[in-house]
């Protein structure tokens, strides 16, 4: 696969093996080119700053300087985008929250025990990601790395408009008693930006961020910290209140339904053939299924988890706000909502914090 200059990635981790495990994994890429290795975050700044590579893949625990310091100090630089290989355990999946605070952009699971683990999934992740982020960084180099924004309105963009659907031209009468989110890759950053501009929440507001079973409990406390607001991680029989942003735990499905005094509650959904997960797609659906009146929001990520169940609601004129494919990390998962024609609004994630709190107001017409 070569249209173009070739992809220039700097590999860091203090084993050998795993340095050369990586090397293999993406020899048949040929548009990617490994241009360096470093043994740890100090040497991995030295030839960040030397070799000019387009995307850094970095190990979390080393000797001398780890990994979140290295992505703290390439992000204060501006330098490249800092994708981390990480173990999905729990002292991992907190390092790993706490290295995408400090400015990476992605990461990658692998087995606590790296020979075990599932060579062919690392190798297609890894090689997407390092794709999306290599040329992200080549079609705009003067830019800086994605670091996390404040927890505030930020301005908004111009590119904000609404797309021709029935929906999008039938006026919104009904205040929202369910909010729902899709979102997958570059999601860390871009619901810090949207959950922290949000005025007051009326309803729930329910979350499928696509991360493993041993990483969202610890993205929900790294969010609660940062917006100040309450997060939890939802499970099995959790109630489902106002107020509260609920992260759906990693790596299963979850459907909402409403009990009989009105409260609602998250129910497990096991099968059901989704690829990735939390699936949005069952969460948009059950929300369609169970509430008065929900909101869909659809925010970057690859593929199109989201699309099928957002087209049930928009069928029914339910809200589906989409964020703008072009402010997006990863634009897949908004394109493929745009392209099937369930969007009913196109927005930067200002512009849809804007919009959802205007949605919330009673007398919103």
């Amino acid at each position: 696969m070569m249209d173009g200059p070739r992809i220039r990635l700097l590999v860091v981790d203090d084993s050998n093996f795993v340095r050369a495990a990586l090397r293999k994994m993406l020899e048949p890429a040929s548009d990617i080119e490994i241009v360096g290795e470093a043994r740890d975050g100090a040497e991995a700044l030295r030839l960040s700053r030397r070799l000019k590579p387009h995307v850094v893949a970095m190990d979390l625990n080393m000797p001398v300087m780890d990994g979140i310091e290295a992505v703290r100090a390439i992000a204060r630089e501006k330098g490249p985008p800092c994708i981390m290989v990480s173990n999905e355990t729990s002292e991992g999946a907190g390092a790993t929250i706490r290295a995408l605070e400090a400015g990476a952009v992605d990461f990658v699971c692998k087995n606590s025990s790296f020979i075990s683990f599932d060579m062919a999934s690392i190798e297609r992740q890894l090689t997407e990601k390092v794709r999306h982020w290599g040329r992200w960084r080549m079609a705009a180099p003067g830019e800086g790395v994605v670091t996390s924004p404040p927890p505030s309105p930020l301005p908004p963009v111009s590119m904000d408009h609404p797309v021709d659907h029935p929906a999008s031209r039938h006026g919104f009468h009904h205040r929202p008693d369910l909010v729902v989110i899709g979102v997958s890759t570059g999601g860390p950053v871009t619901l810090v930006e949207l959950l922290g501009a949000l005025g007051p929440l009326p309803c729930p507001l329910v979350v499928a961020q696509h991360m493993p079973a041993s990483f969202t409990a610890g993205f929900a406390a790294s969010l609660a910290r940062t917006l100040k607001r309450p997060v939890a991680e939802g499970g099995d029989g959790m109630a489902l209140v106002p107020g509260r942003i609920v992260i759906l735990r990693g790596g299963a499905d979850w459907v909402v339904r409403r009990l009989v005094d009105g409260r609602f509650v998250l129910l497990a959904a096991p099968g059901g053939g989704a690829i990735h997960h939390p699936s949005a797609d069952r969460l948009f659906r059950s929300a369609g299924q169970e509430a008065v009146f929900p909101v869909a929001v659809i925010l970057t990520g690859m593929g199109d988890d989201g699309t099928a169940g957002a087209g049930e609601l928009a069928a029914r004129r339910f809200p589906v706000l989409v964020q703008d494919p072009d402010s997006c990390a990863v634009g897949g998962m908004p394109g493929a909502a745009i392209r099937a024609g369930v969007a009913t609004e196109v927005l930067s994630v200002a512009a849809i914090a804007r919009r959802l709190d205007t949605l919330f107001t009673p007398t919103q017409a």
